[in-house]
């Protein structure tokens, strides 16, 4: 890049000390990196009891370095001058200015580009929003959920509610369960250093879980989960939670109550999400007066179901229960017809695997679950229509209501961050209050607060589905609140 030869503005600011540290900020020119060309004049004022000379060590930053006495005459370094496009502070060690008091005087100044284009006035770049996927599905269900993100941002801007454009930065790994958690935390630095302000995902608990103190010690931009586990949940870390391994427990006792069971088998995955929630629903269903005649551990990965079919069967239960994330399900239904046993069978929100893949629709054929998709759902409706009217198709499931939610909330928070930063965005995800949910039932609703990082308001954010015999449909099961309301726990 050239520069013209013209007279430069000159802008000058004071170092402050932290520490043992020196910090130049470069909030000014943090978003025109590919425009402007730094060159730093660092300008050492001594106190007369200084020495008279010294020398900076600041190795490659690229800054011409100019040490002036009281006298006037300067004594200068030349450290790989260049251009500099840089966000970071630049730190000064005190360790290479222990010399005596000092008063440090940044002098930068900004070199005019031969491309004028870019200007702080007449454009504005798209805000950056991640998108953080950590259990990659196939291709219609990503489709899905891009399209019900785009379609959300791009009628908050046509309306004018944001005043500039969204852009959506994709990164999609294989967390786990059946990949690793060092590609989903690499995954969300690439999006930090994007510049994006908030991060839809990780949806997994197992990833989430550990992210979410990176996230908090990064301080520096917030994701919105869908992970179940509360120990997800943080200061930077909020929840439209596509299921909560606290809740689900009582939501899914308060329905096998109005089912009329009460001898329950359990199978639980062995993960961090299988042992949560056996704990809760140890807890809940005693809590609701069932029985627990019996619990058998199974693999989160997919493997034969025989012998933990026959360990079930064995404490002759009414229904059986799974927990955990889902892939414990594969193969359960072939081990139930090698049996030839045909329980009520029930599941957490594991259920939503069914509409992924026409495969998992077969594996969960006649399973009874928790989902967030409520055909009752007004809200959910309509913004259905809209995605129908734009995109040719309805998809009826729960991801892209669920993805409109958390659009939703993104928006407002965009729209009233003051400053437009990641922690102007947190605070303004703090201020949703009362927002119709296109999730769960008729009159659910979304809010969050300064101590408040699960956002769904109303018992029935879940609502208890069932796959048809044939696997051909899911269908309306029940609702937990009939359940409460029948005398939950008596």
């Amino acid at each position: 890049m050239q520069t013209q030869p013209k007279p430069v503005p000159r802008i000058t600011g004071r170092g402050v000390r932290d520490g043992s540290i020196y910090q130049i900020p470069m909030h000014l020119f943090e978003n025109q990196p590919e425009q402007v060309g730094f060159v730093f004049e660092v300008v050492v004022e001594r106190a007369t009891s200084a020495y008279p000379r010294f020398r900076h060590n600041l190795g490659d930053a690229g800054l011409v370095i100019a040490g002036i006495d009281e006298e006037g005459a300067s004594s200068g370094d030349d450290v790989s001058p260049g251009l500099i496009a840089s966000r970071a502070p630049l730190g000064v060690s005190a360790a290479s200015m222990s010399h005596g008091p000092i008063l440090t005087t940044f002098i930068v100044y900004v070199a005019v580009m031969a491309d004028e284009g870019a200007r702080g006035y007449g454009s504005v770049r798209p805000v950056k929003v991640g998108w953080l996927i950590d259990y990659p599905a196939n291709a219609a269900t990503a489709d899905d959920t891009l399209d019900s993100l785009r379609l959300i941002f791009d009628e908050a801007a046509e309306a004018r509610l944001v005043d500039r454009p969204i852009e959506l930065v994709k990164r999609e790994v294989l967390g786990l369960p059946n990949g690793d958690f060092r590609s989903v935390q690499l995954a969300y630095d690439e999006l930090v250093a994007e510049g994006c302000l908030v991060v839809f995902g990780p949806y997994v608990s197992d990833n989430v879980v550990p992210l979410r103190s990176h996230v908090e010690r990064t301080a520096e931009v917030p994701i919105i989960t869908l992970a179940g586990s509360e120990g997800a949940l943080g200061q930077w870390c909020f929840a439209l939670n596509n299921g909560s391994m606290a809740e689900e427990p009582v939501m899914l006792a308060a329905v096998l109550k109005a089912d009329g069971r009460s001898r329950i088998a359990i199978a639980h995955e062995t993960s961090l999400i299988g042992k949560e929630y056996l704990g809760y629903a140890e807890r809940a269903y005693e809590g609701a007066g069932l029985q627990i005649v019996g619990s058998v551990a199974i693999p989160q990965v997919e493997t034969d179901k025989v012998d933990a079919v026959a360990s079930l069967r064995g404490t002759n239960p009414d229904a059986v229960v799974h927990v955990g994330f889902g892939h414990g399900l594969w193969g359960f239904n072939d081990a139930l017809a090698k049996a030839d046993w045909d329980p009520p069978r029930y599941t957490t929100t594991a259920f939503e695997l069914a509409h992924i893949d026409p495969m998992w629709m077969v594996q969960l054929a006649g399973w009874i679950g928790l989902d967030s998709y409520d055909e009752r759902n007004q809200v959910g409706q309509a913004f259905l229509g809209r995605f129908e009217e734009r995109f040719g198709r309805r998809p009826n499931y729960f991801m892209p209501p669920l993805c409109r939610d958390v659009a939703t909330v993104i928006t407002y928070a965009l729209a009233n961050a003051r400053p437009l930063t990641g922690a102007g965005v947190k605070e303004a995800i703090e201020g949703v209050k009362f927002v119709p949910a296109a999730s769960g039932a008729p009159g659910t609703c979304m809010r969050f607060g300064k101590f408040i990082r699960q956002g769904w308001m109303g018992v029935d954010y879940l609502v208890a589905r069932r796959v048809l015999p044939d696997s051909s449909a899911h269908v309306f099961h029940a609702a937990p609140s009939t359940g409460f309301a029948q005398g939950f726990g008596s």
